[in-house]
């Protein structure tokens, strides 16, 4: 989801000004700009794994320049992700071109590469998290908020009362499930399903209030993690540490901007004008909810619903970076980590079943078996039912059984 995010996926990090958007080259890392190192998708497909999606579904925002499907320097397939990262991080960087997957077995031969726990995935940190690193004035400011926010949620329990939970509960499936599973990640991103403008817009403004930014930079984060899954490019690549791909990134502005700096990949967002004006005006629609909050239900509800429920809703969120993405099993051939999780599927409303995701990124329903919970799946089939939902889109049987693993498990 991130994201993904996933978007991916947490505080607004779109840069305040011009200069703050530039990429930063203080390890070695070069601007974005196109490269002529590049072969053609057919000559490539021997050596990367491609999705029902992308065989079968046209590509979300495809690039205006005539450069879809083309693939970056074929001698990065094989390679571990540390020999990869150090690599394409040496040359001219381009967002918008595909990369091989690393070499899982490869990557765990890599010096220093430790085992995530209970899994198959071994990952090597590639920037320093917490100490003997700078800070950029964003960095520090999302480690204020955090801290704060959290410190809000750990004193939610001292306001306890049956309202304040329902009120949590509430706005849990207003931000998490309408506002973050719905609007932002299966219908902006992925455009698997269509509902009146109207409607559209009100999803996403649920999605606002889950305080992960705004539209534009959570669809643009999220499809870079589609596009370059687990490779360097991935602006959470769980192959950069359990923590890094959870929450990590979004405390290290420098490193994250240079794999998300171009926004061009959400053009459809960008163009229309409610989401440019959220774009602009994000921070005072963020006050303006918590503010609303407090004067509606006082100190109480702000802790319970503001800042208990935000933080809740940003952890299952990050797990579905992390926690779907080492801990779970592979019903399809993706190519990537990516897992099916039953428990990040229940709390995330459906988000967890993520292997069954990167196998049909189009496809309006992650939970594709009847064993597999998908609240999310649920009010986009009431939608349907009600004739707001239209264009809804599902895998083939042919599609699933051409990346099914030979006698895998459903969940």
């Amino acid at each position: 989801m991130a994201p993904v995010c996933g978007r991916a996926l947490g505080l607004s990090l779109r840069p305040k000004n011009a200069a703050a958007s530039r990429l930063h080259t203080s390890r070695g890392q070069a601007p974005c700009r196109a490269s002529s190192r590049l072969i053609s998708c057919q000559a490539a497909r021997d050596n990367t794994r491609i999705s029902a999606a992308a065989l079968d579904a046209p590509a979300v925002a495809a690039p205006k320049d005539g450069t879809t499907g083309e693939i970056v320097v074929p001698e990065w397939a094989g390679m571990s992700y540390d020999a990869q990262y150090d690599d394409i991080f040496s040359k001219p960087l381009n967002l918008r071109k595909i990369t091989p997957k690393p070499d899982p077995e490869a990557q765990a031969q890599v010096d220093g590469a430790r085992k995530v726990p209970f899994s198959s995935v071994f990952s090597k940190p590639r920037s320093r998290l917490f100490f003997n690193r700078e800070f950029t004035a964003k960095d520090k400011g999302y480690v204020a908020y955090m801290t704060l926010v959290h410190l809000g949620a750990l004193a939610a329990p001292f306001f306890f009362s049956w309202t304040h939970v329902a009120e949590f509960f509430v706005m849990y499936f207003i931000t998490g499930c309408l506002g973050i599973t719905l609007s932002f990640h299966r219908q902006l991103t992925h455009r698997s399903f269509t509902t009146p403008k109207w409607l559209e817009r009100v999803f996403a403004y649920c999605g606002v209030m889950s305080v992960q930014g705004d539209p534009l930079e959570w669809v643009s984060c999220h499809r870079y993690h589609h596009l370059h899954c687990e490779t360097p490019l991935d602006p959470h690549s769980v192959y950069e540490g359990f923590w890094w791909s959870h929450m990590g990134w979004l405390l290290d502005d420098s490193a994250t901007q240079t794999r998300v700096c171009d926004t061009s990949n959400a053009s459809d967002i960008a163009k229309d004008p409610f989401y440019a004006h959220l774009r602009e005006h994000y921070t005072w629609h963020v006050v303006g909810m918590f503010a609303a909050i407090f004067a509606l239900g006082g100190w109480g509800s702000l802790l319970w619903a503001g800042c208990l429920r935000t933080v809740w809703v940003y952890h299952i969120t990050w797990f579905v970076n992390s926690a779907s993405h080492v801990w779970g099993s592979q019903t399809y051939n993706t190519g990537d980590q990516s897992r099916n999780n039953w428990w990040v599927g229940l709390l995330a409303f459906g988000e967890g079943w993520h292997n069954n995701h990167h196998a049909f990124e189009f496809s309006a329903r992650h939970g594709l078996e009847d064993s597999q919970w998908d609240m999310t799946w649920q009010v986009v089939r009431l939608l349907g039912w009600l004739g707001l939902a239209t264009n809804i889109k599902l895998p083939t049987e042919t599609q699933k059984e051409r990346l099914r693993i030979p006698d895998a498990a459903a969940a």
